[in-house]
């Protein structure tokens, strides 16, 4: 099995059959897809703009997502058919998930090993294993880098791919056509939603340094008080004698 007939697996299994009630045909926009555009839309819209300040929650769901794939990949390279490579990609899900949610560093990684495959993907569009290989590998530099550069790594691949899941959806609700309507949305979010990240994070550690410096005031005021009491202690005690 190649990697074409495994990715369309994968994609039957994401889109065929878990969005087949919804009513999406390809190049046919209903009433159902207009629907799952907008929710599209908005969640591509709050990665974007909070992708770092609620990272545990795009943990959990890069998780989820990453580990159906990682499910259905391996059930496929197995020869696992029917059920089972369903079954397989739920569990794998499910851990992924519940793994991202709980392990602070553990779901940073995977936030950025999905933002970033997923942009590769639809850059590159891979046809072959050395191109998918490619891409992982690249995601994965990403994610290790994010061990070091937590926020920053972090405010620029949620803020990216969240403009680019954001604007295909918005691109697909427009009665427009043409590439450059499509560049000019993406570019419009993304520099929009790395700017609103960026400034959130700002107040946060501008937060963060406030309450420090009034917590070491308040150590040096108490160390202080401390001081002149005991030397009102020794001037008393020499008085005394």
């Amino acid at each position: 099995m190649n990697v074409n007939e495994i990715f369309e697996r994968i994609h039957s299994y994401i889109f065929d059959e878990l969005l087949a009630g919804v009513g999406i045909e390809q190049h046919t926009l209903t009433q159902n897809a207009a629907a799952v555009l907008v929710v599209t839309m908005l969640l591509g819209l709050l990665l974007g703009f909070l992708g770092w300040k609620i990272v545990r929650v795009w943990a959990a769901i890069a998780g989820f997502f990453l580990g159906f794939s990682a499910g259905v990949f391996v059930s496929a390279l197995a020869g696992i058919g029917g059920n089972g490579i369903l079954i397989a990609g739920l569990v794998a899900a499910i851990v992924f998930a519940v793994l991202g949610a709980v392990l602070y560093r553990a779901g940073v990684f995977l936030v950025i090993l999905f933002s970033v495959f997923s942009l590769c993907i639809q850059i590159i569009d891979p046809q072959s294993w050395i191109v998918l290989i490619l891409c992982l590998l690249i995601a994965l530099a990403a994610a290790i880098l994010s061990i070091r550069y937590v926020a920053v790594l972090t405010i620029l691949a949620t803020g990216i791919y969240g403009a680019s899941v954001a604007g295909n959806a918005l691109y697909g609700l427009l009665p427009l056509n043409g590439e450059l309507i499509r560049v000019i949305i993406f570019l419009i979010l993304a520099a929009g939603g790395i700017a609103v990240q960026l400034l959130l994070e700002s107040k946060k550690q501008k937060t963060a340094s406030l309450k420090k410096a009034e917590q070491i005031r308040e150590e040096r005021s108490a160390a202080n008080d401390v001081e002149r009491a005991r030397a009102v202690i020794e001037n008393l005690d020499r008085n005394k004698k």
